[in-house]
């Protein structure tokens, strides 16, 4: 191999990955941007959902959802814990376990379970009947208030009036949980 050979093969294996070297940081600049811009995708864009039902579109997005959504998703959690019997017990808790966020499962997980033990023994069947509601669409909570109807043998023991919170985490890809099913307490002022 002649030395000016020699040179002029090296100029061209430079020029080579030179060429390659370009290609390289091209190609890693519009990976990046594609993952960028379909992370904006997922996280920025909202989702409209039409309930089988059409009363009205929800909009949930990255860490949102509209009051509406918020509180039909309250009505329905409420409705499969409050309004059950001694066979539908076990099925409800089920659903609403599957809704619930890993912070919130133990502590539900445990109400949920004394509740139905409780039903079952004692022969209960619970009747919910929503009145009033109010969402704090920023915070995920909805405070439902309305009548709850308890029943041993078919017969009619109590009616009480009841006010319910339920607080929601949506993630950053749109879906919804429920953190938290508390009963709200109102103090008798003396």
């Amino acid at each position: 191999m002649t030395p000016h050979r020699a040179y002029h093969e090296r100029d061209a294996l430079k020029a080579q990955l030179h060429f390659h070297r370009l290609m390289n940081v091209g190609l890693l600049t519009v990976l990046l941007f594609g993952a960028g811009l379909l992370g904006w995708v997922m996280f920025r864009e909202t989702t409209r959902i039409v309930p089988p039902e059409v009363r009205r579109p929800y909009e949930i997005g990255a860490q949102s959802a509209s009051a509406d959504y918020l509180l039909d998703m309250a009505d329905y959690v409420l409705g499969q814990v409050l309004t059950v019997t001694p066979q539908t017990v076990d099925h409800n808790n089920q659903v609403i376990l599957k809704m619930t966020d890993p912070r919130g499962y133990p502590a539900l997980k445990t109400a949920l379970d004394a509740a139905a033990l409780r039903l079952k023994k004692e022969r209960v069947t619970t009747i919910w009947a929503p009145r009033t509601e109010e969402v704090a669409a920023r915070a995920k909570r909805v405070t439902v208030s309305g009548r709850l109807k308890t029943f041993i043998a078919d017969q009619l023991t109590s009616e009480r009036e009841k006010t319910y919170r339920v607080e929601f985490i949506v993630t950053a890809s749109g879906r919804l949980y429920v953190l938290r099913i508390e009963e709200i307490i109102k103090r008798r002022a003396a």
